[in-house]
Formats: C-alpha cells, structure tokens, sequence
C-alpha cells in the first residue's frame, strides 16, 4: 500500500470515529441503553461516513472528466492551431469528406448541405473573435453564391450577431464545437507532436528571455566585476576570469536588449 493510501485510509478512520463521537453522544441523551446507543450511532455513522464520501467521489470524478476533457480540447486545438493554413484546411476536408463532397481550392474549402453552399473559413490567429474579425473575415473571403460561413476560431465574443448580413448564416465553431463535432466524432484529430517541437523552442526561448532581463545587468556587472578581481589575489584564478567576463558579458548583452526593445 502507497503511503498516500495509508494518509486517506487514515483521513477516512478519524472522519469516521469523530462523526461515531458526535452521533454517539447525541442519541445517548435521548436513549439510556448503551447498547443500543452504540449500535444506532454505529450504522447511522458508517451511513453518513458512506455518503459523504460517496458524494466526495462523485463530485471529484465529475470534475477530473471535465479537466481531462478540457485538456483534450486545449490539446488539440494547440495542435490544430500549430500546423500550417494547408494542413488545417486538408484536415477539415478530410473530416467532412466523411459526410460531403468537398471542394479545396487555395485554401478555400466549400461543401453543399441540404442544397446550401458551405464556406469554411479557419481564423485561429485571433484568441477571440468579434464581430468586426468576422465582417473582416467575409470580407475577405467574399459572399458570392454562398449560404452559410463556417468560422473556426479559438473562441467567440458574446453577442455576435450571426445575421450580419440578409440571406447568409454564420456558424461559429470554437474549439469544443471543433473537438466534439469534429474531431471526436469523426475520430480524426491533428498531429499532436507538432506541440512537443513548439514547446521545447517555446521554453528555450522564454529561458533566454528570462536570462537577459535589463533589470539583470547591475547584478551580472557586479558579479562579474567581484570574479574578475579574485582572478588577481585568489588561485584557479584561470577560473574567475573566464566566468567573470561571461557575466560581464551577460551585462553588456541586457543593456543591449533593453536599447532592441526600443
């Protein structure tokens, strides 16, 4: 048994043994037996201890589908997000080809449902699209002999009017709308190993970014300044000299972030 199945097995004695106490004493001062009294605070204990942790369970499995879904949701959107405009529009179309007959053109991917000529257009640059990206976005694109505009996008402002112009419907997929009715329906989902790549560079990036902060300099100099007087009285002097002019060096290269920066 893990030591944190000993920690809850000991949690769950104490809530049990601390509610027996409190039962206990409550019905032995209306009823006098104590054997009675033990066996009624016995079972009504074991209940509620029962339901309290069967509501604790409930609760906790409900919230951990909703985090996994979550994760999912983000997960494959990053990964959709992350590959090139062809490759977005190739996996839409694949996923539709299930159910239409696609058409992919430059990157402008039309289908026809129940007589209506579909538009799809992926914006997943915006975080939140308003209705002025969307005006933007038709724009773009044009209206010619279309019906209806699908909008893949991270997520929606409230209130768009999906009306914005007479005669044409504007469905707004966001990126539960694209894991369930998409991807997971249709069990095709984008490569997801695109995000290991993006995050290893992502990180090393945000690394060298935290390293040459211009608030970092003073410290680098005086540092480095202290190493390069050690390498004259102290030995492995060879040592300090080399790491003190790295900081100095360090030094120089914040001050000269901080003057790219503008």
């Amino acid at each position: 048994m893990s030591r944190f199945k000993i920690v809850n097995l000991i949690d769950k004695v104490f809530v049990t043994v601390a509610i027996f106490l409190i039962v206990y004493a409550w019905i032995n001062f209306y009823i006098k037996s104590l054997l009675t009294t033990f066996i009624l605070s016995l079972v009504i204990s074991f209940a509620i201890v029962y339901a309290i942790y069967y509501f604790i369970d409930y609760k906790n499995e409900k919230t951990n589908k909703i985090k996994t879904n979550a994760e999912e949701v983000n997960k494959s959107f990053l990964a959709f997000k992350l590959t090139s405009k062809t490759l977005k529009y190739k996996l839409i179309k694949k996923i539709l080809d299930t159910k239409f007959e696609t058409k992919l053109l430059n990157n402008k991917l039309t289908y026809v449902d129940d007589g209506k000529l579909h538009l799809v257009i992926i914006c997943t640059n915006i975080d939140t699209l308003t209705q002025n990206d969307i005006i933007n976005l038709l724009d773009e694109y044009g209206l010619s002999k279309v019906n209806e505009f699908d909008i893949i996008g991270n997520s929606f402002a409230l209130n768009i009017n999906t009306k914005i112009i007479k005669d044409k419907k504007i469905n707004l997929i966001d990126k539960q709308t694209l894991y369930t009715d998409y991807f997971l329906k249709y069990e095709t989902y984008p490569d997801e190993s695109i995000i290991e790549t993006s995050a290893t560079k992502l990180k090393f990036v945000d690394l060298l970014k935290g390293m040459f902060l211009p608030n970092k300099a003073k410290g680098y100099f005086f540092c480095g300044l202290i190493l390069i007087f050690s390498a004259i009285i102290l030995p492995y002097h060879y040592y300090y000299l080399i790491f003190g002019s790295m900081l100095l060096l360090f030094a120089i290269i914040c001050k000269i972030m901080k003057r790219y920066k503008g």
